[in-house]
């Protein structure tokens, strides 16, 4: 009787591994997106999730291509998830490219590796970053020149200053209220105080003159002395 056999086809095993599309090709700038496209193959495994890295690859040869993740930048790891598809395809519309070190990534200056306008890199793209025999396959080698949006930043932390801002707005009305302010204002209110001091607590009593009730006094006096020659002079002729 014959036995029937069943084949299981492993990917990566027997195939070799698909090129890497990216769009646009060629040479990237500071943090510009790009397209990774894989197409259909029997290398990768269906529904698999793929990882994508920045690699160094030192003058940008096959031969100097990353043995390990030792070489790559974990940073630069995708942040969508990606999902080999059942024809072994997928893409990533939107990968952003860093200039390596990176301090938008929060690198320091002695970080590794190096991509920029004279070291190469690739991106790698499989399966486990952590295991290399796992499926995997590099792009094209690219140079990283720094972003013209670097001035761009620059522009716009100058943009509408404070000045013509609603600060500089509430600041007109706060110099109006100021002006009464003046040396010729201020010379004005000394004298109403001075006037104020030397009258009492009314501007009307700094008059100089004398006062109304003084008069009634004086008439008063008079009154007196006279009824009091006259009353003399009367008891001089009873006497008589």
């Amino acid at each position: 009787m014959a036995t029937e056999a069943t084949i299981v086809q492993i990917a990566g095993a027997g195939s070799a591994p698909p090129a890497v599309n990216v769009s646009p090709p060629g040479n990237f700038s500071d943090g510009q997106a790009i397209s990774i496209t894989v197409g259909a193959n029997a290398y990768f495994t269906p529904h698999a999730r793929v990882i994508i890295l920045e690699c160094a690859d030192p003058e940008g040869s096959a031969t100097n291509l990353p043995k390990d993740a030792t070489s790559c930048d974990g940073n630069t790891v995708q942040t969508s998830t990606i999902l080999v598809g059942a024809d072994g395809g997928f893409s990533d519309s939107g990968y952003p490219v860093y200039l390596l070190p990176s301090a938008t990534l929060g690198e320091q200056s002695n970080f590794k590796p190096v991509c920029n306008q004279t070291n190469y890199c690739v991106l790698y793209v499989g399966q486990d970053q952590n295991d290399f025999t796992a499926p995997k396959t590099f792009s094209a080698p690219f140079l990283i020149a720094p972003s013209s949006g670097t001035t761009g930043t620059t522009s716009a932390s100058t943009g509408p200053s404070a000045s013509t801002g609603p600060t500089g707005t509430t600041a007109a009305p706060t110099g109006t209220t100021a002006a009464p302010t003046s040396p010729h204002a201020q010379g004005a209110s000394a004298a109403v105080s001075v006037a104020t001091s030397a009258g009492g607590t009314s501007g009307t009593l700094a008059n100089t003159g004398a006062p109304a009730g003084m008069w009634w006094v004086v008439a008063s006096g008079m009154a007196l002395l006279l009824s009091g020659a006259l009353g003399r002079r009367l008891l001089l002729r009873g006497s008589r």
